[in-house]
C-alpha cells in the first residue's frame, strides 16, 4: 500500500532530465506549430509589398505651364 503513493523520479539524474525535457519539449513543440502554421502562407512578400505600396507612391508630375491637352481632347 505505501508504494501505491510513490515518487516517479528516484534519482538526481532523472531529476535533471525531467527539468530540461519540460522546458525544451514545449517549446519544440510551439515551434513545430509556428513551422506549421506559417507554411501555409507563403507568398512572395517583393510582389505583395509592391502592389501594397503602388497606390500611394505613385506620383504624376505635369507641367503646369504645359496646355490643357485633357481639357480639348473632352470637348
Amino acid at each position: 500500500m505505501s508504494e501505491a503513493h510513490g515518487s516517479l523520479i528516484k534519482s538526481p539524474k532523472q531529476l535533471i532530465i525531467m527539468v530540461f525535457a519540460s522546458f525544451f519539449v514545449p517549446l519544440i513543440i510551439i515551434l513545430l506549430l509556428m513551422v506549421f502554421v506559417n507554411n501555409g502562407k507563403r507568398v512572395d512578400t517583393e510582389a505583395s509589398a509592391e502592389q501594397l505600396i503602388k497606390p500611394v507612391a505613385q506620383l504624376n508630375f505635369k507641367d503646369a505651364s504645359a496646355p490643357a491637352e485633357s481639357a480639348a481632347a473632352a470637348k
